[in-house]
């Protein structure tokens, strides 16, 4: 296998035409014979570059409205057969085939239309055949033959034409094939997406890979990915406005501060979100009627563990906003959007991440993925908003404490399993007053995390609502609750001891609901 070959038949076959004038003045300039398709061999005609038409070169036209064009013996054969392969060499020779060295050729533009939802009709038109052949092809026979499969590529290549005095080495055009087939890859998934086979098979496409400085330890090698499959706004897609890169931990807490911030924001509607995440929980939660009270109450939530926080808020940050954090160290404040006055006031504060991003629409249709050993987990993100609240018990909530009810839902939702979340109303602020998180048993959630949090902020036990994200498999936990003082209590319900559980509700008159939903997040 050669190093360098030379590029003496090249054939040009583009939709998006960006940057191809310039290529082929070039292939022209160094006597390369050129032979290209109709839309393509126009735009050369336009710019005074000669071509061969490839009907002529194949001995068959065009048909069927552009269906056919470049599929043919001719043609494949060109590409495909092996040089300095004595026995291909001869056959070509046999056949009349001529070697063709260099392919330009991008897609029909699929993808494009699938965004703009057009009709099947439109989409199958665009379902490019003969385009993948050539480019496999090609690609194929990287020992000879180079391909373009993006205009980004064309300034290398002709810097490297120049470099090798019209040749390509074979490390470039290795280098190219293999981007070929990931961008062959890229578009049968697009299809087989829109023609609905996912049934048995879950396409994974990721893109503009970046190297991070570490994973969730310094000692741990990783990278973040676009998932080109992720519709609507996203946090990928975040304007960064300011501060350092953004690490693994980063990214993992900033999604979990965003979509509790968008779900509160999303149950309420009006008024304001604010969200202090720490690794992964948060640890202040409140909607209250502005930017200003949502932030004070989130940081109080947990003035200790916000040091080094994630904040998110779902209303536009101001100075007022900005100069509260003067004093304060966060890793990343998220907003939908920031006045030029706070910006020039977080500026000072050079390494904090300053995000933009549109709230999070109510219905997402998102999916998640979790890796394991040799395997991949993928299940839908848990949206729900709106939970039945079923009276269970004697005692019943207030037509008036349901805002509260679903709103803690919420919050125990975007807590990690076992959950346990206390929130209550203080006038027009609705917040996370206490919570537990991330034990192996409920009953530690409760009183070794969420009530002691009560005591330390001087809250009476008989303020708040105590929401569970899963059942309570015994009444015990109901129990110490309501010793404690607490009267509201919302659960999902589903254990096999629920009527041991409401009974020992009804004993303390605790007013009960189950809402037949668990979240778990683990």
């Amino acid at each position: 296998m050669l190093d360098l070959w030379t590029i003496k038949t090249a054939l040009l076959s583009v939709t998006d035409k960006t940057g191809l004038e310039p290529l082929a003045r070039e292939l022209q300039r160094r006597g390369v014979h050129i032979i290209s398709t109709g839309g393509t061999g126009k735009m050369l005609h336009a710019w005074g570059i000669a071509y061969q038409e490839i009907s002529d070169f194949t001995g068959h036209p065009e048909a069927f409205q552009g269906r056919m064009k470049t599929i043919s013996f001719a043609c494949a054969s060109g590409l495909l057969f092996r040089r300095q392969n004595p026995s291909d060499e001869l056959e070509a020779a046999q056949l009349n085939i001529k070697a063709i060295d260099l392919v330009v050729c991008n897609l029909y533009p699929f993808e494009k239309f699938v965004a703009q939802n057009a009709t099947e009709d439109v989409l199958v038109e665009n379902i490019d055949i003969g385009g993948p052949l050539m480019i496999r092809s090609a690609a194929k026979n990287f020992a000879a033959v180079t391909v373009l499969t993006d205009p980004t590529q064309y300034n290398i290549f002709l810097d490297t034409l120049v470099e090798f005095q019209g040749q390509t080495p074979l490390k470039f055009r290795r280098a190219m094939s293999a981007k070929a087939f990931t961008r062959i890859a890229q578009y049968d998934v697009a299809i087989a997406e829109s023609m609905g086979d996912t049934t048995q098979t879950r396409f994974l496409k990721l893109s503009e890979g970046e190297t991070l400085r570490y994973g969730e330890n310094p000692h741990q090698a990783a990278s973040v990915y676009k998932w080109d499959n992720a519709q609507g706004t996203t946090l990928k897609a975040a304007k960064i406005l300011q501060g350092k890169e953004l690490s693994f931990n980063n990214m993992l807490d900033a999604d979990a501060a965003w979509k509790a911030a968008s779900d509160v924001h999303n149950l309420f509607v009006e008024g304001c979100a604010g969200v202090v995440v720490k690794h992964g929980n948060p640890c202040g939660l409140v909607h209250a009627p502005s930017v200003m009270v949502a932030l004070e109450r989130a940081w109080m939530g947990d003035s200790v563990s916000a040091f080094g926080g994630i904040i998110a808020l779902t209303q536009t940050v101001d100075a007022s906003v900005a100069n509260f954090f003067q004093d304060k160290f966060i890793e990343i404040l998220m907003a939908p959007a920031f006045t030029e006055q706070a910006r020039n006031i977080l500026a000072t504060k050079k390494n904090v991440r300053v995000m933009e991003l549109a709230v999070l629409p109510k219905v997402k249709n998102e999916m998640t993925l979790r890796s394991f050993n040799g395997g991949v987990l993928m299940q839908q993100e848990d949206e729900q908003l709106a939970v039945e609240l079923r009276p269970v018990t004697k005692t019943i909530l207030t037509d008036s404490e349901s805002s509260l009810a679903h709103f803690g839902v919420l919050a125990a939702k975007h807590l990690k399993s076992n959950a346990i979340a206390l929130v209550r109303q203080d006038g027009d602020v609705i917040e996370l007053a206490g919570a537990g998180m991330g034990q192996p048993n409920r009953l530690d959630s409760f009183m070794r995390l969420a009530l002691p949090r009560l005591v330390e902020k001087d809250i009476n036990p008989s303020s708040v609502m105590l929401i569970s994200d899963a059942f309570f498999p015994f009444g015990d936990t109901v129990e110490i609750a309501a010793k404690a003082g607490i009267r509201k209590i919302v659960q999902p319900g589903g254990s096999i001891k629920d009527t041991e559980v409401f009974a020992m509700a009804d004993k303390y008159n605790v007013a009960m609901v189950c809402t037949g939903e668990r979240h778990f997040r683990h």
